[in-house]
């Protein structure tokens, strides 16, 4: 029997929407009109597909700050962190990283996928790693590396967690919890109060990715953890610069003796040529800002509770928090793919997501609220949703991106 709903599946698809003008993958970005806006291959369209959350990539100080480490270190390091690829501006960024986030201390990488990769170096084959079956792409690729044990939780639910944790020490095993802190593809938060209590009543390791979370979440931008008051139960918070900082890179914040372990024997990080020095000081810049400017959060949070309000009046429901990502279900694979096409033609450029990066049988679009939109970008966004989206069940829309086993 054929695969309807597989990657096979999602690929013709594809070839489909290719041969009619709809092909989403790899468009070119040809300009930014303005704040929020861009142009995919001459199409003005708000751009609600990135998750440039503060609006910083085109923040005149960060680039700035971008374009002076390029004039006066070059355009890269050109070597691993362990020997040659640890300057000035790296150490800087990680200093003040970590005075931000309250940890000890901190490791860079040069993307956030790199850097939880480097995670499996905690991975031994005396762990028994228990993840949330809507971990992302990367901490699954990262849990197939390491040598230990590792079993997927359901989504988001403590007393399963609770179930594998008491297999885990009933095994000898010492535990490891790894979760997200605001999912990637439905934006939800974690239950972090509940998976921290657990977590430390089995003596285990709590790992959390705050990706989509940390400078953007709680009083002062620390992430979910701040928000929710537990962020000192999380031992190690895993990152990227891509996202709210509005740079690139990642990191990993936690303890001088676990990062030094990370530093030493991460092979993904270890192994790979140091963040480009002018990428550093774009991080940096950023960080200085999310730190120094929490209108910018304050923003974010109005636009997002504006597009939340705008669907929640036409039926999808509300997540449990103002989260900037909002994920619709939009049928089987064509259907997504024509919606998505007639989305940016009608001024609003979406991000598909198709099997498996989505339930098998179901393809889902993602928008994403920053800082730079408008009340009047937002506004639009709506109606073109209203218009265009298909009205399916809203339930169960996220999903885990790749398929593992229980």
């Amino acid at each position: 029997m054929s695969d309807v709903s597989g990657p096979a599946a999602t690929l013709a698809a594809l070839d489909r929407a290719r041969q009619t003008g709809g092909y989403p993958c790899f468009r070119r970005i040809t300009g930014q009109p303005g704040p929020g806006e861009v142009f995919v291959e001459g199409l003005r369209a708000i751009n609600a597909a990135s998750g440039d959350y503060l609006g910083l990539a085109a923040d005149p100080r960060v680039r700035e700050a971008a374009a002076a480490a390029a004039r006066e270190l070059g355009a890269s390091c050109s070597g691993s962190p362990v020997v040659i690829g640890t300057w000035s501006v790296h150490a800087q960024l990680a200093e003040e990283l970590a005075d931000f986030l309250h940890r000890p201390a901190v490791l860079l990488s040069t993307t956030g996928y790199q850097a939880n990769l480097t995670l499996a170096c905690l991975f031994g084959e005396d762990r028994a790693v228990v993840a949330d079956r809507h971990i992302h792409a990367s901490l699954v690729d990262a849990l197939r590396l390491g040598p230990a044990k590792y079993r997927r939780f359901r989504h988001n639910a403590p007393d399963h967690l609770a179930r594998l944790l008491e297999e885990a020490s009933g095994q000898g095993l010492s535990p490891v919890v790894l979760t997200e802190g605001a999912f990637s593809l439905g934006g939800e938060l974690a239950v972090l109060p509940e998976i921290a209590d657990l977590a430390g009543r089995h003596g285990g390791m709590l790992i959390v990715d705050g990706a989509h979370d940390i400078g953007i979440l709680g009083p002062s931008g620390r992430g979910a953890g701040e928000h929710l008051g537990c962020e000192q139960d999380i031992d190690v918070l895993s990152g990227t610069f891509s996202k709210a900082f509005g740079a690139g890179g990642g990191y990993l914040a936690g303890s001088t003796e676990l990062i030094e372990h990370c530093r030493l024997l991460g092979r993904a990080t270890m192994y790979s040529a140091s963040m480009p020095p002018p990428t550093a000081a774009a991080a940096l810049r950023a960080l200085r800002i999310i730190r120094d400017e929490p209108e910018q959060r304050a923003v974010l949070a109005r636009l997002a509770g504006r597009l939340h309000d705008g669907l929640a009046e036409v039926g999808y429901d509300r997540p449990n928090w103002a989260s900037p990502v909002v994920t619709l279900p939009a049928g089987d694979a064509d259907q997504c793919l024509r919606t998505w096409r007639a989305m940016l033609e009608a001024g609003v450029f979406a991000a598909p997501f198709l099997p498996p990066a989505a339930p098998a049988g179901q393809s889902l679009l993602r928008l994403s609220v920053t800082a730079a939109h408008t009340e009047a970008h937002i506004d639009h966004i709506l109606e073109v949703v209203g218009r265009l989206v298909p009205t399916v069940d809203t339930t169960g829309v996220a999903a885990a991106p790749i398929p593992c086993p229980a």
